[in-house]
């Protein structure tokens, strides 16, 4: 039977690759910055208990998982005062992880695993952000140092994009670095008309509204973090391509599920899919508790 693990736990795939050795590294951090416990999850899509079975129907023992140990053996030598439980799964990664975002504070995961061409994002990395009940975090390479640089966030005025907000403001509390808020726009309309000339009346219209989402969103927060400096930023970009460039350098970027773009059903926005693919640092993607 699979390990349930406990409400509030910060989630981890491992499999051994180098991003999962960064997922690692990250959940680590995250665990010991909020003082919560750390599953560690190596799921082998090979059911070794039928394996074993078939060779000794009588008694099928379980199998060792020598990812698993080395794994806990390296959080712990990160963190020597965490707490760290590990499990071992024969079913399929994407699925395993999913069942236990369940309740979970986040999932962490590689953003490719072993075997994976490395300028595709990962089919597991992708299927846990599209479908996890909690915040997924993805992470690229092996991380080096403490990071320093900002934390990022998209908005677009939607209700996801404030849970992102909320989540992003704390990130940044607890890890005392500025936050850096962007709302990105390319094609809007005034009037039926598309915007296209900058200094037009319907251009200065446009950011008018643009400031008042922006003010609208960031309503409450910063009197709820007062110790977190804050970079608003209006652009005239594609949302997907502004965040990716402030990627460079950040120490997270956080993006809702999905934006106001996106339709009721869709799992997984256009602009939340293009970060994933395209930014150099770890991408968060925020999703209602009850999606």
């Amino acid at each position: 039977m699979a390990h349930r693990n406990k409400p509030g736990t910060i989630v981890v795939g491992v499999d051994g690759s180098p991003d999962s050795e960064g997922a690692l590294q990250w959940a680590v951090g995250e665990a010991a910055r909020r003082r919560l416990p750390l599953h560690l999850l190596h799921a082998t899509n090979i059911d070794y208990l039928v394996a074993a079975a078939m060779l000794n129907p009588a008694d099928a023992p379980d199998v060792p998982d020598d990812v698993v140990e080395a794994a806990q053996e390296r959080a712990l030598r990160l963190s020597p005062g965490l707490t760290v439980t590990a499990e071992a799964s024969t079913g399929p990664a994407a699925h395993d992880l999913v069942e236990h975002s369940e309740g979970a504070e986040a999932v962490v995961v590689g953003a490719h695993g072993r075997g994976v061409v490395r300028e595709s994002l990962g089919s597991v990395s992708l299927q846990v952000a599209m479908h996890a009940k909690c915040p997924v975090v993805v992470v690229r390479g092996q991380q080096t140092g403490q990071p320093s640089g900002p934390v990022v966030v998209g908005i677009d005025g939607s209700a996801l994009s404030r849970e992102a907000l909320g989540y992003a403001f704390e990130q940044a509390s607890l890890r005392g670095t500025r936050l850096v808020v962007i709302l990105a726009w390319w094609i809007e309309f005034i009037d039926g008309a598309v915007v296209t000339s900058p200094g037009s009346p319907e251009w200065r219209r446009l950011e008018d509204q643009l400031r008042l989402t922006v003010a609208e969103t960031m309503a409450g927060w910063q009197e709820k973090y007062p110790d977190v400096v804050v970079d608003e930023r209006i652009e005239h970009a594609r949302p997907a391509d502004a965040l990716g460039a402030a990627s460079d350098g950040a120490t997270l970027v956080v993006v809702g599920a999905r934006g106001r773009g996106g339709f009721t059903g869709l799992v997984l926005g256009s602009v939340s899919h293009a970060v994933l693919h395209r930014a150099s640092s770890p991408v968060a993607v925020v999703r209602p508790r009850s999606a």
